[in-house]
């Protein structure tokens, strides 16, 4: 009886040992899972940085990255395996080969597969919506509007329609649309209008500042200045510049802008 105990004892031991091992080797396993993962997420984040406008898109980029995360797996598989006394020579080089051969096959296929045209944190316009990415799941891609509201979209539809992307190029145009009189000086409004746009440091100086008559009619003359900033300062500048154009314009006595008349009524009077 005792000697029949003492076996059970040594038994559960060696199960309690083997499951000790086992649980050292999870724990082992998701570590060097975790860490692999987040060397390579840091290391996508510095080239994302550094180098955004050479990646952005770039398939060589995605299927190296792309293939740096299968290959942890691949390779925490491995160390699992060789733990628990299998030989994963053989096994490892033919996984090490095929995850070789499919990104070689994803390089080359990746152009003709669909992709969303944005990535997150850009701005984009969509139908009626206008904000900025705030993530992208599987099925639908979540958008932050300028009022604050959050818009869930399919991805199916987004894929399906038109986008607008602000955020894919690094500069952006600013139009200056205006009216002035037909009577008006219309070689002194373009000069003005091209100081105002030359004197803000946000004003990019290639491609220069540019303006263009671009209609002419009994009510005025249709003007259009243009220049190019960075997308960061697009929506101050442009606001900074159209304050400078009223104010200037409103002030010179050699132009004026031509703005349509309305009739305003206050509550209680009527047409006479």
């Amino acid at each position: 009886m005792i000697e029949q105990d003492g076996e059970v004892m040594n038994e559960a031991e060696e199960i309690v040992s083997q499951l000790s091992g086992y649980g050292s080797l999870i724990v082992h396993s998701l570590y060097f899972i975790v860490a692999g993962l987040l060397v390579i997420f840091f290391l996508y984040k510095i080239a994302h940085r550094f180098f955004f406008a050479k990646i952005i898109g770039n398939r060589l980029v995605t299927v190296i990255f792309g293939t740096l995360y299968v290959l942890v797996f691949v390779i925490t598989g491995l160390l699992v395996l060789d733990r628990l006394g299998y030989d994963v020579s053989a096994i490892g080089q033919l996984a090490i080969i095929v995850v070789l051969i499919g990104a070689v096959i994803a390089f080359f296929l990746l152009p003709y597969l669909p992709k969303l045209p944005f990535m997150i944190g850009h701005m984009i316009e969509t139908g009626d919506v206008l904000g900025t990415v705030d993530s992208i799941s599987t099925f639908h891609t979540q958008i932050r509007t300028f009022d604050g509201n959050i818009v869930f979209i399919p991805n199916a539809l987004l894929m399906a329609g038109r986008i607008v992307n602000y955020s894919y190029t690094d500069n952006r145009r600013v139009e200056l649309k205006l009216s002035v009189g037909a009577d008006c000086d219309l070689g002194r409004c373009r000069q003005l209008l091209l100081d105002i746009m030359g004197s803000d440091d946000r004003v990019l100086t290639e491609p220069g500042p540019a303006v263009f008559v671009m209609d002419a009619n009994a009510a005025g003359v249709d003007m259009t200045g243009y220049c190019w900033v960075c997308n960061s300062d697009w929506l101050p500048a442009r606001s900074d510049l159209w304050l400078q154009v009223v104010d200037l314009f409103q002030n010179d006595p050699a132009v004026s802008l031509s703005l349509d008349k309305q009739e305003i009524l206050l509550s209680g009077e009527v047409n006479k």
